[in-house]
């Protein structure tokens, strides 16, 4: 019988740790063990006291009272009524919510009013969190653009804003409590206006709030309270003024062409025309010089034939 020739796997004997060796193994499982334990204890007593400053220390008892940071001078106490209104959370937020700043936030933004949001943050008070700062940036009304028997409030960019108002209630608008010229009309805009918030295209409405720019704070123009945009770019009449101002005596200054326009071949530049209207301010007290119309488009202004000369004036 053969002999088998297969080789035959030495057994190997696994050697026994050493002593010394297991003792320091077992202490280092053992002080992991321990640092587990603390890191574990250390979260869940971490958690406990944020749980517990949350509901004991910074859950204000009522939600939190809205502030306007930099209120301007022109926003009424009813407006500003409005917008705190609006952000004025319904229940109380514990002060490191931070899903009530971006809920306000995305409100505000929504609101035709506001132009920019610089913040919105929780501020100290009486305690902590219970009130809520609003740092923005507001569209400032300039003009009352009449549209059907309203008239709407935009801003300098255009952007027509929520308010609007009747005949009735324009005069007191207008007009201020110092009897000086709060806002002025504009009339003669033929598109429609958009929704709130949306900015009114057409170039007549443009035009008209160039003019109502030009127009603020020069004192000899306090008595013009509307700019009329009928006759823009000529649509109605080829020889009478594209822009027309309104006084509140019911007479007009008759402009001419829009601030913008390149050609001052055919009417005089727009120095000269403030020019004339100061003169004649100051000459009659009155800008329209007491007529029913002054024309100061060409030359030397004119007026309706038959009335009492008014004394030439120049841009000096």
């Amino acid at each position: 019988m053969a002999k088998s020739t297969k080789k035959v796997k030495p057994i190997k004997v696994r050697t026994p740790m050493d002593p010394q060796t297991k003792r320091k193994l077992r202490r280092f499982c053992l002080h992991l063990s321990g640092v587990v334990c603390l890191v574990v204890l250390c979260g869940i007593g971490l958690y406990s006291l944020r749980r517990h400053v949350e509901t004991k220390l910074t859950y204000p008892a009522a939600p939190p009272k809205v502030v306007l940071k930099n209120r301007p001078a022109w926003m009424t106490d009813i407006l500003a009524e409005q917008i705190t209104k609006l952000a004025q959370p319904l229940v109380s937020h514990s002060s490191f919510d931070k899903q009530m700043l971006a809920d306000t936030y995305a409100v505000l933004k929504g609101n035709p009013w506001i132009k920019n949001i610089r913040s919105v943050r929780r501020a100290y008070g009486q305690q902590a969190g219970d009130t809520l700062e609003i740092d923005c940036d507001y569209r400032a009304p300039i003009a009352l653009v009449k549209a059907g028997e309203l008239y709407w409030l935009v801003d300098g960019e255009g952007v027509k804003l929520p308010e609007g108002y009747t005949r009735d209630h324009v005069s007191r608008i207008v007009v201020g409590r110092d009897r000086k010229i709060n806002i002025r009309m504009v009339e003669g805009v033929e598109k429609w206006p958009p929704e709130s918030g949306k900015k009114w295209v057409g170039k007549d409405l443009a035009a008209a709030l160039d003019m109502v720019k030009l127009l603020y704070g020069l004192p000899y123009a306090e008595e013009i309270v509307k700019v009329d945009v009928h006759n823009f770019e000529r649509r109605r009449d080829d020889k009478e003024a594209q822009i027309v101002l309104m006084t509140k005596y019911g007479t007009e200054i008759r402009w001419g062409q829009p601030i913008g326009a390149e050609d001052f071949f055919t009417e005089e530049s727009v120095s000269t025309k403030l020019a004339y209207m100061k003169a004649i301010h100051e000459e009659y007290k009155r800008v329209d010089g007491k007529h029913q119309w002054i024309d100061i488009r060409f030359g030397q202004p004119t007026y309706p034939s038959g009335e009492a000369p008014t004394a030439v004036v120049g841009p000096h």
